[in-house]
């Protein structure tokens, strides 16, 4: 007999989004979500987002953004997306993401983390060179899972929807809710883009003996979260969001 989940990760305070998505899985019947993280970093709706999340019972683990908003709480930065969210943020939201898991093991057939299972700050999959970006080679992805005895492994965090079978196990990527381009300067400058704005998220039916994977995008009204981003003065994520494209 097969099991059904929906793994979604990623969504960036992209409550639209995440609405969308949450209503798809629903029409599907499917009962258990797993959220990889980076839940509610972005100049978006991180309350409404979590609001989703909470009232749904979704699984949730520990992004690096999500992170980097802990260690930053009481701490003034530079950094503009951080202080928008310090001015949103209150008490039961900061509790919520102090709870969250690094990583989960999800009826001893997943393995379930954000980034690697060593950093919720490294591309399990991709690999960035100075003018590229490329799968790790199957000895990287051995090393990387030496201590993972699961045969199927999700992470999130690049945002591109993956799947990579290496050495009778699966890696799952699937993809981004709530932001479908980014560019990032580490450890070189590079850009993460699905070039279309739909949100992103994967279905996975496994047994004993089988696994099945969809990878599904899902139309939503995206040009009101491009709307806000504009509002509270970030045109990058405007334009990431609306278009797929950095």
């Amino acid at each position: 007999m097969s099991n059904t989940i929906a793994v979604i990760s990623d969504i960036h305070g992209n409550s639209w989004a995440l609405e969308a998505v949450i209503n798809d899985i629903h029409k599907r019947g499917i009962k258990k979500i797993i959220n990889l993280g980076d839940s509610i970093y972005g100049p978006l709706d991180p309350i409404g987002t979590i609001d989703i999340l909470v009232d749904n019972e979704v699984i949730s683990l520990l992004g690096n953004e999500d992170r980097i908003i802990i260690e930053h709480l009481h701490t003034k930065t530079n950094n503009r997306t951080l202080e928008y969210l310090r001015k949103c943020l209150h008490t039961i939201i900061i509790e919520w993401l102090k709870e969250l898991f690094f990583d989960y093991n999800y009826e001893d057939n997943i393995y379930c983390c954000h980034g690697s299972p060593s950093s919720c700050s490294e591309y399990l999959l991709e690999k960035v060179y100075p003018n590229s970006i490329a799968i790790k080679s199957s000895n990287e992805l051995e090393q990387e899972l030496t201590n993972i005895n699961q045969k199927i492994i999700l992470c999130g965090h690049s945002h591109m929807p993956k799947l990579v079978e290496i050495n009778k196990k699966i890696i799952v990527n699937p993809g981004s809710v709530g932001l479908q381009a980014y560019q990032d300067d580490q450890p070189f400058f590079h850009k993460m883009e699905n070039f279309s704005p739909h949100a992103r998220y994967s279905v996975i039916m496994y047994s004993n003996h089988s696994f099945k994977v969809n990878q599904i995008a899902v139309p939503y009204e995206y040009k009101i979260p491009a709307l806000i981003a504009i509002k509270n003065g970030f045109s990058d994520w405007s334009r990431w969001i609306e278009s797929g494209r950095a």
